[in-house]
């Protein structure tokens, strides 16, 4: 297919107009996100297309195009005022085993949900990647991408092959789709494969496909167990032994096991803790059965020696979520894998939100944990204690294979941390999508993202206000994660892009000798893939 015959898989006119959209085309999953100037999205529904549908967008709309598989972004890096075009890569969603490649392939717009049934039922295999079922592959797995099996298997983009990636040739006005891994022949091919594992969202080109040689064969059984604590039966001593203790347990967890710690705002009158345990291979269900056992007894005793755990009164919030709640807090519920997914395979309903992030090299120091309490029992002046029910601190066990990888191996440096935090707050009205904010609805939204910045940076006085192993003599933290995208850190707007780039990729952002920058400028010169927190070109 050529470029000029790219419009037979344009939805829309290049020249039509915002009209002749559709008004989903124009908004992101985050409510806060909106293309109001959008004219054409583009819209390959084969590999062979990728290149031309990137050539014809560009061609038209030069600097102005954007990229999208599953519309996830936490920042409007994507659905912005600037936007005029979008290729839409949600009808590439194929998964398979390619035997000429030998290897599997996951294509960028599969949502997380396909590629995890496609891969199981089909093949036995999984992928290590996150839970919320419609986040799109494209972004998650390049980003770094990690999930309930991580400690066991690593990131997803310790399992990546090869890509399959357009890039284009600005002064040519060409688009190249290209297959990059380790072994390609051209070292700037190997440096741009070693970039796409951790920081390719928006920044070289466009991915169309993923290639694993190998995958991790799935677990047959995983059983799920769910404590929660009232927050009435919590005060500041015992908040603070239950986040030691937390820390103290995912240090020595096996790494079958996977935790995430939901610290609910005290609106939302509990707090709780996930626990997922799935079978090491050749385990039978018996086998794995007693393992759990013992291990929820010893983590029972450990926590309820803390303070006396309660019945989960309602499902836990955040991403992920449960879908529903368990029968009570004492209960295990034993499962095959794939029920494992689909309980914990929630994305959450379309909300405004706002999130930040941390890496953790080991436990809470007493500052942060006396900071934690204090603003999770603090509301906002303008909003009542509902309005903050569904604010929390997710912090997610991590280490294990993980670990275990060198922090320059792949793009993503941090390589120590235990724990990985997810700072979120939701809230909702009546504004259409799109559609001007009311002086409320602006007051609303102010009050959530005045209450999470003061929130964070309290956390962080320590190291200056943000994450920084840099600044933090404790040896505590360890920068932020790319894939939860904060453009509070820095952004080109502001002149600041550096300090967020340098959080999210350290000494791998523009120090060590293979550097980001350094590849960008390579592949993108002229900036044609840019976004608020997009790689420099130098």
């Amino acid at each position: 297919m050529t470029a000029e015959s790219a419009s037979d898989v344009i939805r829309a006119p290049t020249r039509g107009g915002p009209s002749a959209l559709l008004m989903s085309d124009r908004q992101g999953f985050d409510r806060r996100w909106h293309a109001p100037h959008l004219a054409a999205v583009y819209v390959p529904t084969a590999l062979d297309q990728a290149a031309p549908c990137v050539e014809a967008a560009l061609r038209a709309f030069g600097r102005d195009v954007k990229v999208t598989s599953g519309r996830h972004c936490y920042e409007d890096f994507v659905y912005n005022d600037g936007a005029r075009a979008v290729i839409d890569l949600s009808a590439l969603n194929q998964v398979g085993y390619d035997s000429a490649r030998k290897a599997f392939f996951v294509d960028a717009g599969c949502e997380n949900w396909t590629v995890y049934r496609t891969l199981l039922n089909g093949y036995g295999k999984t992928l290590p990647a996150g839970s919320c079922y419609s986040v799109g592959a494209g972004g998650h797995i390049t980003g770094g991408g990690y999930g309930l099996l991580s400690r066991l298997h690593g990131l997803t983009i310790d399992h990546l092959s090869a890509v399959d990636i357009v890039t284009w040739d600005a002064p040519g006005r060409q688009a190249r789709l290209r297959h990059v891994s380790e072994a390609s022949s051209d070292s700037a091919e190997r440096d741009l494969f070693w970039a796409l594992r951790g920081a390719g969202c928006g920044n070289f080109g466009v991915i169309a496909r993923y290639y694993f040689a190998d995958l991790p064969d799935a677990p047959d059984h995983a059983s799920l167990w769910t404590l929660a604590w009232n927050w009435t039966d919590l005060d500041e001593e015992s908040f603070a032994a239950l986040l030691r203790e937390y820390a103290d347990i995912v240090a020595t967890m096996p790494e079958t096991d996977f935790a995430l710690l939901k610290i609910n705002h005290v609106a939302a009158e509990q707090i709780g803790l996930i626990y997922q345990s799935v079978s090491p291979p050749g385990a039978s269900a018996a086998q794995h059965r007693l393992r759990v056992a013992d291990t929820i007894r010893e983590l029972g005793l450990r926590l309820n020696r803390i303070a006396p755990s309660s019945p989960l009164r309602r499902p836990l919030g955040g991403h992920p979520g449960m879908m529903s709640s368990l029968p009570s807090s004492d209960s295990v519920n034993h499962l095959t894998y794939l029920e494992a997914l689909q309980t914990l395979n929630g994305s959450g309903p379309n909300q405004f939100g706002k999130y930040k992030s941390a890496y953790m090299k080991k436990g809470f120091p007493e500052q942060q944990i006396g900071a934690i309490y204090h603003w999770l029992h603090m509301v906002p002046e303008g909003l009542a204690a509902a309005d903050m029910a569904q604010t929390l601190l997710q912090v997610d066990s991590y280490g294990g294979a993980i670990n275990r990888v060198s922090p320059t191996a792949t793009s993503v440096p941090q390589r120590s941390s235990i724990l990985k935090l997810q700072y979120q707050t939701y809230w909702n009205n009546d504004c259409p999508a799109g559609g001007p904010p009311s002086p409320a609805n602006e007051a609303q939204a102010h009050a959530h993202l005045d209450w999470m910045n003061g929130f964070y940076s309290s956390v962080y006085a320590d190291s200056g206000g943000t994450p920084d192993p840099a600044r933090d003599p404790s040896g505590t933290v360890d920068g932020c994660y790319f894939n939860y995208p904060d453009v509070d850190l820095g952004s080109h707007a502001r002149g600041d892009v550096d300090d967020a780039l340098r959080l999210y990729f350290l000494a791998n952002f523009r120090d060590a000798p293979r550097n980001l920058v350094a590849i960008k400028r390579h592949w993108d010169p002229m900036n044609y893939f840019h976004h608020a927190q997009s790689l420099p070109v130098f």
